[in-house]
C-alpha cells in the first residue's frame, strides 16, 4: 500500500515529510500527462507572478535527489482549472543537486485557500502528495502553517514578483 505524506514548507529550511493520514490528496482536478516545463501559467497570464524554488532531498542524508519529478497543477486567477488542456499544469525534474524552479501566478481561491497541488516522486523513494497554501483576504491565517510558505517580494527591473521556497524531503522505499 502506498503512503501519502504531508510536506512542511519554509523559507531556507530542510523539511521532513510525515504521514498525512489522508488529509492531503490529489483532488478531482489532477490530469496525467502534463508537459515537462518550468512554467505552469500560460504566457501573459493575469495575476501576480510567483517563483517557487527549492530542493528535493533524501530524508536520511539530506543530499539533493537528482532526477526527482514534481507534477504541479493549480487554478487560474479566476479560480478555474483547465480541464481540457494543460494550462496551469506542468512537470519539472530536479537537477544534480535536487534543485528546481517553477514560475506561475499566485492562484485564486474558489472556496478553499489558494493553493498549488504537487506530487513529488523519485525512483527508489516514496511518492508525496501535497498542496502549497497561500493566504488571501478570505483566508488571512492558515490552520496549516507548515504548508503555507512565506512569500518575499522581489524586483527585476521595473517588474515585481513574489518568491517562495518549497523544499521537499523524500524517504527511501516509503
Amino acid at each position: 500500500m502506498r503512503s501519502t505524506w504531508v510536506l512542511a514548507l519554509t523559507i531556507g529550511g530542510l523539511l521532513v515529510a510525515h504521514p498525512a493520514g489522508g488529509q492531503v490528496g490529489m483532488g478531482p482536478n489532477h490530469k496525467t500527462g502534463a508537459p515537462f516545463r518550468a512554467k505552469l501559467s500560460p504566457p501573459l497570464a493575469d495575476g501576480t507572478v510567483l517563483l517557487v524554488k527549492g530542493h528535493v532531498r533524501d530524508g536520511a542524508t539530506g543530499d539533493g535527489i537528482d532526477g526527482a519529478e514534481l507534477d504541479a497543477w493549480q487554478a487560474d486567477a479566476t479560480g478555474h482549472y483547465d480541464l481540457d488542456g494543460f494550462d496551469y499544469r506542468a512537470r519539472v525534474i530536479t537537477d544534480e543537486q535536487g534543485y528546481f524552479e517553477i514560475e506561475t501566478i499566485v492562484p485564486s481561491n474558489y472556496g478553499p485557500p489558494p493553493h498549488i497541488h504537487m506530487i513529488v516522486s523519485a525512483p527508489g523513494y516514496g511518492r508525496t502528495v501535497t498542496e502549497m497554501l497561500f493566504l488571501d483576504r478570505e483566508h488571512p491565517t492558515s490552520e496549516r502553517p507548515e504548508l503555507t510558505p512565506k512569500l518575499v517580494e522581489r524586483k527585476h527591473g521595473a517588474k515585481t514578483y513574489l518568491e517562495g521556497t518549497f523544499d521537499v524531503t523524500l524517504r527511501r522505499g516509503a
